[in-house]
C-alpha cells in the first residue's frame, strides 16, 4: 500500500551536489513507491532551488507520484537572509531558515487536514541545530541523517595556517555553545518516532538528549560497477590517492610526513584538489624529500579525478572533521580499500573489513597510524585483494536503493502499514 509522506527538504535540486542532492535522491526514491510531497525553497531572491527545478519540470517533468512545494522566503526572513553575508553575521542565515520553517509549518498544517500524512521526514537542513517545526504536527515524525557534531580535535590546529586555525578553533566554540543550547532540536528529538545519525559523535549528541539515535550516512554510493578487486603486480609502486580541498580540516601534512618516514620509494601519492593551504603542502612535501613521491594534480574536471582514481591502489582520506565524504563512498564503488580515520561520516562508511582506520587522537598517532597502514599494504601481499573485495560489498551496502529500503521499513513498522 502507498504512504502518503510529507518530505522537508530545503534543499532539493536535481543538478546540484551536497545536500541539493540528498533531498533529491530521497525524494524520488521514495515517490517509486509512495505519494512523496516535498516541500523545498529558497532564503536568496534569485532563487536557485526554483529555477532547478522548474527546469526540470520543463525538461524531464516531474516524477510520478511526487508533488513539490516551493516557499520563497519573503520580507523580513528575506532581509535577515541578506544580512547573513557581512562580515561576522553568517549566523543570521539560522535566524532566517528557522523563520522559514515557520512558513513550511503553516503550508504542511494546511496539506495536513486536507489530506493526512501518514508519516513527516526532516532530511535536510542536515545540521543538529534545527529540526523544524514539523514534529509538531503529530504525525510520525523521521529525522536525519543528522550530522554536525564532530570537531576539530585541539591537537591538530596547530598544523593550521593562522586564517584556518581561527576558522576551526572558533567553530569549535560555538559547536559546543550550540549543542549545549539546542533546546528545540532535543525536544524534536524526543518527539521523533526515529532519528538516524551519521557519526558517533552525532549520536552522541542525541544521547545527551535522551535519544539513541540510528547509524547512518546522509548520502548514499552509486554501487559497485562489477570491476575486479585490486591487485598489485610484482615491482608495481603502491599507487595511493589522495582527493579533497586544502584546507585545514583535510590535514593531509599527517599523510605526508608518514610516507616520509617509510624507506622505501615504491610509494606515489597522487594529490587531487587545491585550496587555501596549498603553498604551505607543497614546501613541506618539498622539504621532507619527497619529489616524486608526490604529484600534485591540482583540481581536475570530475571526469579525469575519477580517472586518476580508477588508476590506485587506495584511497587514504586524512580528514580530521567531516561529515560523510563523497570521495570515500566513490572509491569503495571503484573498489579502493580506504584508510583514513575512526571519526566522523568515515568512520562510519568504513569497517575493518574493507579499509584500515585510524584513531583520532593526535598528530603524532594519526601519523603512527597512516604510516602503518601504508607498511601493511606494502608487505602484506595479500591484504590488498582482501580489501578492494570488502570495499566492493561494503558500497553494495551503502547504495541509496539501500537507503530509501530502509526508510521505507522504518515507515511501514510505524503505521503498521
Amino acid at each position: 500500500m502507498r504512504l502518503n509522506l510529507l518530505i522537508s527538504a530545503y534543499y532539493c535540486s536535481p543538478y546540484r551536489g551536497g545536500e541539493s542532492a540528498v533531498g533529491w535522491k530521497v525524494a524520488t526514491g521514495l515517490a517509486r513507491h509512495h505519494d512523496v510531497t516535498v516541500i523545498c525553497g529558497d532564503l536568496s531572491a534569485d532563487a536557485p532551488s526554483a529555477a532547478d527545478l522548474d527546469r526540470w519540470e520543463r525538461e524531464e517533468g516531474m516524477p510520478e507520484g511526487m508533488t513539490v512545494h516551493h516557499v520563497q522566503a519573503e520580507g523580513m526572513t528575506r532581509r535577515i537572509h541578506d544580512l547573513h553575508a557581512l562580515p561576522g553575521l553568517w549566523f543570521l542565515f539560522y535566524e532566517a531558515y528557522r523563520r522559514w520553517q515557520l512558513q513550511v509549518l503553516e503550508l504542511a498544517s494546511g496539506l495536513h487536514r486536507a489530506k493526512p500524512f501518514d508519516a513527516v521526514h526532516h532530511v535536510n537542513v542536515i545540521g543538529f541545530r534545527e529540526p523544524g517545526y514539523l514534529w509538531r504536527l503529530g504525525v510520525p515524525f523521521f529525522w536525519g541523517p543528522v550530522t554536525g557534531a564532530p570537531m576539530v580535535p585541539a591537537a591538530f590546529l596547530g598544523d593550521f595556517s593562522a586564517r584556518e586555525k581561527f576558522r576551526w578553533g572558533s567553530r569549535n566554540l560555538l559547536n559546543a555553545l550550540q549543542i549545549r543550547m539546542a533546546g528545540r532540536s532535543a525536544a524534536a528529538a524526543r518527539v521523533a518516532t526515529r532519528v538516524w545519525a551519521v557519526s558517533g559523535e552525532d549520536r552522541e549528541v542525541f544521547r545527551r538528549w535522551g535519544v539513541e539515535a540510528e547509524p547512518m550516512l546522509e548520502t548514499g554510493s552509486s554501487g559497485p560497477a562489477g570491476g575486479e578487486p585490486r591487485r598489485r603486480k610484482p615491482g608495481e609502486p603502491l599507487r595511493l590517492c589522495w582527493s579533497g580541498l586544502f584546507q585545514g580540516i583535510k590535514a593531509l601534512p599527517l599523510l605526508l610526513r608518514a610516507i616520509a618516514e617509510i624507506d622505501r620509494t615504491d610509494i606515489v601519492l597522487d594529490v587531487l584538489g587545491d585550496g587555501v593551504e596549498a603553498g604551505r603542502w607543497k614546501e613541506l612535501s618539498a622539504s621532507l624529500g619527497l619529489e616524486g613521491r608526490v604529484v600534485w594534480h591540482g583540481m581536475l574536471p570530475r571526469d579525469q579525478a575519477l580517472r586518476k582514481m580508477a588508476a590506485a591502489h587506495a584511497l587514504v582520506h586524512t580528514s580530521v572533521k567531516e561529515g560523510t565524504p563523497h570521495v570515500v563512498l566513490e572509491a569503495l564503488s571503484m573498489g579502493l580499500p580506504v584508510i583514513c580515520h575512526d571519526a566522523c561520516g568515515m568512520g562510519t562508511a568504513v569497517t575493518g573489513d574493507c579499509g584500515i582506520k585510524v584513531p583520532l587522537r593526535d598528530p603524532a598517532t594519526s601519523e603512527e597510524g597512516f604510516r602503518r597502514a601504508l607498511v601493511r599494504l606494502l608487505v602484506e601481499t595479500d591484504l590488498l585483494e582482501k580489501l578492494s573485495r570488502e570495499a566492493l560489498a561494503r558500497a553494495d551496502e551503502l547504495t541509496w536503493e539501500a537507503k530509501i529500503t530502509r526508510y521505507e521499513q522504518s515507515y511501514r513498522e510505524v503505521t503498521g502499514r
